[in-house]
């Protein structure tokens, strides 16, 4: 006869963790695991900047070789993608690719054998990695001072025991199959400062489940298919195809050179870029009284006579922090609005801060419950002005054409409406004839090769729909451009 078992009741902690150990072939063989290779391909749903928070969202298809030197603690990830991750994806052209070395708290990418500094988003995902992948994660909780049960749990209609732990202040929570013994998930939050999509969301909990396992030749059941979800959405599933362990490591390839490493001791957290990081030139007015400030995404500010209003507050609280302050700088004037014209996170992430300071914020209405969803998103591991000093937000959502000032200072903001542009907004300034086209299209590899002719041809679409007659064009990627460009090059498309 089975035991009875109830929900309420929890498994001794260390017995649990023991039993799977076992299944996972023994501590023995786990720790003989020094570095592993893998081949995998997979999928990741683009949910940061597909055409609508709630999907279908853009994929990106991958297949990627990947090194791990755990003793070392380096990686090496070589990538192709395709589909919307890949390069000129709206033409036949072949898969993009990519080489990623990480050398501890370091990462470089490698372009025809030479390296070159990566910033900290592949090293964040590789501590994960060396953390909770399934030759290190029964070791990780093993090591944990604060191992302790909570209630088993019924997922899947299979009894599982549940375990909780702290791993380098991230709370953990890893379910094992009461059946098996083997590891089925793994939950823990955190923050990722220098990631650009995930830095928005503050504590970031990402789940992890193990399916379609092998017995390896080495004795050690490895899942071949790992299933990732964030912030509650689908995010990242891959399956390994060709997998090996304690490979024979090329130093070469696996190691940044040394002036890579010495110039660059520490990343720098997204919230920590000062106003114009990787803008392409100084701040320049476009028209008087109008301001663009190049970043990687562009702000602009706006002088009326009451006040400025800012254009954008992307990359983070604190970046849009400063950019509220260098518009009163610019203009002696306080900040009277800021206009968020999309929903993909980087663009909407310093929205936080413009709450925090009580300035309205326009944005279109159907882009109001992705941002009630920012502003709930607790940021308690690294808290912005926002999480220490909360306030309500004074939203005017957009559905018709509205406008903020008179006389020829005026803007009036427009909702595209249109296929690929639905969750995007129009800014345009009529006495000057600038019109600002948010982030529906940029310039890609030169003047005449833009990001795309659908793009385009919306955004010509919508100008016609509300007859505006726009003389120069700018963006949250690109500086003023003659709107006959992209006329031309629609007009070319079509032949």
């Amino acid at each position: 006869m089975l035991a009875s078992w109830s929900p309420a009741l929890a498994a001794d902690p260390h017995t649990v963790l023991h039993a799977a150990i076992q299944a996972m072939g023994g501590e023995a063989r786990l720790r003989a695991i020094h570095a592993l290779e893998y081949t995998a391909v997979g999928e990741r749903q683009m949910v940061e900047q597909s055409e609508r928070p709630s999907g279908p969202y853009f994929l990106d298809h991958y297949g990627v070789h990947e090194t791990r030197d755990i003793d070392g603690n380096r990686t090496r990830i070589e990538a192709t993608h395709e589909g919307y991750a890949a390069d000129h994806w709206w033409t036949t052209e072949a898969p993009g690719s990519s080489v990623l070395v990480i050398n501890g708290e370091a990462a470089a990418v490698v372009s025809d054998g030479k390296f070159a500094y990566a910033g900290g988003a592949g090293v964040s995902q590789n501590d994960d990695q060396a953390a909770f992948a399934p030759e290190r994660l029964l070791l990780t909780a093993a090591a944990a001072s604060d191992l302790r049960s909570r209630p088993d749990a019924t997922l899947h209609g299979v009894r599982h025991h549940v375990l909780a732990f702290t791993y380098r202040g991230i709370p953990c929570t890893l379910s094992i199959n009461a059946d098996t013994n083997l590891p089925w998930q793994i939950t823990y939050t955190r923050a990722y400062p220098y990631q650009v999509f995930w830095t928005a969301w503050g504590d970031v909990t990402t789940t992890l489940t193990f399916s379609a396992w092998s017995l390896e030749p080495d004795g050690v059941p490895y899942p071949r298919e790992w299933t990732y979800r964030r912030v509650n959405l689908p995010d990242t599933q891959f399956f390994i195809v060709d997998l090996h362990t304690n490979p024979t490591l090329d130093d070469a390839q696996l190691t940044i050179p040394r002036d890579i490493l010495g110039a660059h001791p520490a990343p720098t957290a997204i919230d920590d870029y000062k106003l114009g990081y990787a803008g392409n030139g100084p701040a320049h007015e476009l028209a008087p009284g109008i301001t663009q400030f190049p970043g990687g995404w562009n702000v602009e500010f706006v002088k009326q006579s009451d006040g400025v209003v800012v254009i954008e507050a992307p990359w983070s609280s604190n970046y849009t922090k400063q950019a509220l302050a260098q518009a009163r700088r610019t203009y002696g004037l306080p900040v009277k609005a800021v206009i968020t014209t999309s929903d993909s996170w980087p663009h909407i992430a310093g929205v936080r801060e413009a709450v925090a300071q009580g300035i309205p914020v326009y944005a279109l209405d159907l882009n109001g419950p992705i941002l009630k969803r920012l502003l709930a998103a607790p940021h308690t591991m690294r808290p912005d002005d926002l999480q220490r000093h909360p306030r309500a937000a004074h939203f005017i959502l957009v559905t018709n054409p509205v406008t903020i000032g008179s006389g020829p200072d005026r803007l009036v903001i427009y909702p595209y409406r249109t296929q690929t542009g639905e969750r995007q907004m129009m800014v345009y300034a009529p006495a000057p004839r600038l019109l600002y086209t948010s982030d529906l299209f940029s310039m890609d590899s030169g003047p005449t090769d833009w990001f795309t002719p659908q793009y385009l041809a919306e955004a010509i679409g919508a100008i016609d729909r509300y007859h505006l007659a726009p003389r120069t064009i700018f963006g949250m990627h690109y500086g003023p451009t003659p709107y006959q460009t992209i006329l031309d090059i629609v007009r070319g498309t079509r032949g």
